[in-house]
């Protein structure tokens, strides 16, 4: 039987995506919000990635958790073509594009670099091993749906499996949070920040939270969620990069709870009461993958229209037009991505 649609999850799927926009644009044009960005802009950067993981989380707790309480060959093969299906397709084909709008040398290393992403295993080993802007997040996201089954079935194995489990992910986000307030600034530690095991209890979290659904919502939870957000990690100090104070020690662990509570509360929504609002969140979910990989080149081309024509386009006009645009493409290039899901469901229903 399938289970109920979660439309509330769509919702801040797709507003967290307008946000990645926002964010990465606002980034490339030095532009930020309150005090140059160290109290919200580089925080919404961050941390609505880590947003995606819990919802990625949620998502297939809430779809695979009963169904990895063995280990199943056909089950686990159903699940790895699916979720390859979902995000290769997409991926490969602007890896193949970046070699041409990145120049990128045409080598037996560009070859050998391609190759390697289109496994989508490089997460494995090297999360910044992406050829995409941003792409780094979905090795770390095929990372976790490595070991997502395994993880499943022994938290239905044994309850203590299933406790160590949180509390070993947990105690690696502390670990990680203390590690990264050696570093300076966050590019001196990007290797060590994209690593998956620092971003590992996200996931699960949101695979803790699929299996809450017996629970009343709550609006203190967003209430809760939203204030936390907002008011921790500001710092009256002036920093050459702010971002690393945003990722390591305390503020690392409020703002973690922050994102957990947001995303608590619209698990817990479940859906809108006008269902045209369930239905306009459903289509802008289903476009946030294309949306998160295609904008970062729809805004190197704008720049390059931008220079040649002498646009002299100001920040709220670049932003715009690359919102707009990547939006619409990400539209069209949602065909591209169904044809390849519903050849997935396809080869699924042969196993």
């Amino acid at each position: 039987m399938a289970k109920k649609r979660i439309y509330s999850l769509d919702a801040l799927r797709g507003i967290t995506a307008l946000f990645i926009v926002f964010y990465h644009v606002s980034f490339w044009q030095h532009q930020s919000m309150f005090d140059e960005g160290t109290w919200l802009t580089k925080k919404l950067g961050l941390y609505v990635v880590e947003l995606f993981y819990m919802l990625s989380g949620v998502s297939l707790g809430y779809i695979y958790f009963e169904k990895f309480n063995k280990i199943d060959t056909a089950e686990l093969t159903r699940f790895f073509i699916k979720r390859f299906f979902r995000i290769g397709p997409l991926y490969i084909l602007l890896c193949i594009a970046a070699i041409f709008v990145y120049q990128i040398p045409h080598s037996i290393d560009t070859v050998k670099k391609l190759l390697i992403n289109c496994t989508l295993l490089f997460g494995l080993f090297n999360p910044a091993y992406s050829m995409l802007t941003g792409g780094w997040s979905i090795g770390v996201e095929f990372f976790f749906y490595v070991f997502f089954p395994i993880l499943v079935f022994l938290a239905h194995k044994n309850k203590m499996f299933d406790y160590s489990i949180t509390v070993l992910l947990v105690c690696c986000n502390f670990a990680w949070a203390i590690l990264m307030m050696r570093y300076p600034t966050l590019g001196d530690g990007w290797l060590g920040y994209v690593y998956p095991l620092n971003h590992f209890i996200y996931f699960w979290l949101g695979v803790l939270i699929s299996r809450l659904d017996k629970m009343h919502n709550n609006w203190s939870y967003l209430i809760m969620g939203i204030v936390l957000f907002v008011f921790t990690g500001f710092n009256f100090e002036k920093t050459n990069d702010y971002s690393i104070e945003l990722v390591s020690g305390l503020n690392r662990l409020l703002l973690s709870a922050s994102v957990g509570l947001i995303v608590f509360f619209f698990y817990l929504k479940v859906e809108f009461k006008h269902e045209r609002i369930n239905h306009f969140f459903d289509w802008l979910a289903s476009i946030s993958f294309s949306l998160y990989l295609i904008h970062p080149f729809v805004y190197l081309y704008l720049m390059k229209l931008n220079a040649a024509y002498q646009w002299n386009l100001h920040f709220y006009s670049i932003l715009s037009i690359t919102l707009v645009s990547a939006v619409l493409l990400g539209r069209v290039l949602f065909i591209y991505e169904k044809f390849f899901m519903d050849l997935g469901n396809k080869l699924v229903a042969k196993v």
